[in-house]
């Protein structure tokens, strides 16, 4: 059933995913927690709220999962798993979704090796891969020079491929600003649309074709197209195409002088620009219309806006970078600890088959107190060494425990922090409110912000989204054994596992303390806990099952 999930990043996948991987580890199935690792990496590195720690997390234990398979020669499990598209996979994530294209390329080396010979489709898409770093890095000649001679094997590839293909190769050409060797590339993509019925991409190749007409000098017929274009995005309103599509008319009726609409137009991308570079770069072309039509103060308002996009971006590169080593550095060394507890235990292991073999062979031939002697001696320690194994694997398991308990205290930190600034943003607001006369607009408009930050601060979905990564079945064991509970109440379960106090819970769910301590006693009848047990101790021991 996951197979039909795989590469999806739904709600529902990823229950199906968790769903697997319980049932394997409890059947100790490897096939299946290789393939439930694998497919929990892509979801946290395809679903609306991307996160970078999980990637890395669900990445690690699956390449772990599959040294262990290595090591039992289990080549049908290995070949099932696909290896070469996995290491594509962790690549373009790293490359594209999380703009870290050095890490990608370590991927990426991974996957030449495993190519099957003769896996053509497999081998573009990895030298397609390796042409996009070189497009993120601005080297659009290299790219070319990885992509062009692909293009003498597109007779057996499917339409996917080819157009990935094409689309690269049109790409750079683009950025090149070779409008004469983009053209008639595009023109074969639009050919290929319409066959395969791809309607989205048929849109976006003609948006790029009005685009190719502009390059080549044709500035009304690049009008004339883009207007085209405009009907089916005002139709079917496809963000990104509509962003693509307002920005270049607005870049098209600024080289004919009509500046008026390169304003109106550029204004109306603007809330269509998800990316911070193409916010950037939409400021910076308003600024310069602006100028341009002797608007100073609207021009010095979109670059104070641009600067602070900068120092946005930076932050972000920096915060990405960074928490790619921190990740990378507690896995390492978790995984080090691991290794060095499992060398040991193999090590006294092998030391022990060696003291039995020694004393059966002095029992069979020596019959004598001596031998019973010596071979009582050799069984104590045996014994001792059982001994140590067990304090080592206690100590294994110690470890773990650790490490539960550490991040469930970043947990419990977190939610607190979080309801002391939503206590501090909710005091802030009520002396505001307190300000009745005279009425000033600033101030109302800070009002409206406090407000908004509560709201935004209130949202549990982060909460909720890390307390899942780390107890996985916790939702779903309670919606399963409870299935009369409301979101509501899960949400009070999750809060009452990080040991928050009423006070803090209120804050955070925006609601009076009495609130939550009639919330609590309803949920305590609901799920049928004794009056002597808090719900603390109930939840505790309900992740341990």
């Amino acid at each position: 059933m996951q197979k039909a999930y795989y590469g999806k990043s739904s709600r529902e996948s990823y229950i199906i995913y968790h769903k697997t991987l319980r049932q394997s580890l409890n059947t100790n199935y490897d096939k299946g927690i290789a393939f439930a690792y694998k497919s929990l990496m892509w979801y946290h590195g395809t679903s609306t709220k991307s996160e970078l720690d999980s990637v890395l997390y669900y990445a690690d234990l699956f390449e772990t999962k599959i040294e262990r398979i290595n090591q039992q020669n289990d080549t049908l499990v290995i070949k099932a798993l696909q290896l070469p598209q996995y290491y594509l996979n962790k690549g373009q994530l790293l490359a594209n979704a999380f703009g870290l294209p050095e890490q990608g390329l370590e991927s990426y080396f991974k996957v030449f090796p495993l190519i099957p010979k003769g896996d053509i489709k497999l081998s573009m898409g990895y030298y397609i891969s390796i042409s996009e770093i070189y497009y993120q890095k601005l080297q659009y000649d290299k790219a070319l020079e990885v992509l062009t001679p692909l293009l003498k094997d597109t007779t057996n590839i499917g339409y996917f491929t080819k157009d990935r293909l094409l689309s690269n190769i049109s790409s750079n050409y683009v950025h090149k600003k070779m409008p004469e060797k983009s053209f008639p590339i595009h023109q074969e993509i639009l050919k290929l649309t319409i066959k395969n019925k791809d309607t989205a991409n048929f849109w976006w190749t003609k948006n790029k074709l009005a685009n190719d007409y502009f390059r080549l000098g044709d500035k009304q017929k690049a009008i004339d197209s883009a207007l085209v274009v405009r009907e089916y995005c005002i139709k079917n309103k496809p963000h990104q195409l509509i962003f693509n599509n307002t920005a270049n008319l607005s870049t098209y009726y600024h080289a004919i002088g009509d500046i008026q609409k390169a304003i109106a137009y550029r204004k109306e991308a603007l809330p269509y620009s998800k990316g911070l570079e193409t916010r950037k770069d939409t400021y910076e072309r308003l600024a310069l219309y602006y100028t341009e039509n002797k608007q100073y103060l609207d021009a010095i308002e979109m670059h104070e806006k641009k600067n602070e996009l900068l120092d946005s971006i930076r932050a972000n590169e920096k915060k990405a970078v960074t928490n790619y080593v921190d990740s990378n550095v507690k896995l390492l060394n978790e995984k080090q600890k691991s290794q060095e507890i499992l060398f040991n235990v193999k090590l006294l292991e092998e030391k022990n088959k060696k003291q039995k073999l020694y004393l059966y062979s002095i029992s069979a031939t020596l019959i004598s107190i001596i031998l019973l002697l010596g071979s009582v001696l050799i069984f104590r320690k045996y014994k001792k060494g059982e001994k140590v194994i067990e304090v080592l694997k206690s100590n294994e398991k110690k470890l773990l425990e650790e490490r539960i308990t550490l991040r469930e205290n970043e947990l419990e930190a977190s939610a607190i922090a979080l309801s002391q600034r939503l206590e501090t943003l909710t005091s802030i607001k009520n002396e505001l409110d307190e300000i009745k006369k005279p009425n000033i607009p600033k101030l109302e408009k800070a009002k409206h912000k406090i407000n908004d930050l509560i709201r935004s601060a209130s949202d549990m979905s982060i909460i909720t989204k890390r307390i899942e990564s780390e107890y996985p079945t916790m939702t779903q064991t309670l919606i399963s054994k409870y299935p009369n509970l409301s979101d509501t109440q899960i949400r009070y379960c999750l809060l009452t596992k990080l040991n928050l106090s009423i006070k803090e819970t209120a804050i955070i769910l925006n609601v009076t303390p009495d609130t939550v301590k009639v919330a609590r006693s309803r949920l305590k009848k609901k799920l049928g806990i004794p009056a002597e047990v808090s719900i603390k101790i109930f939840l505790d021991e309900l992740s341990e099952e």
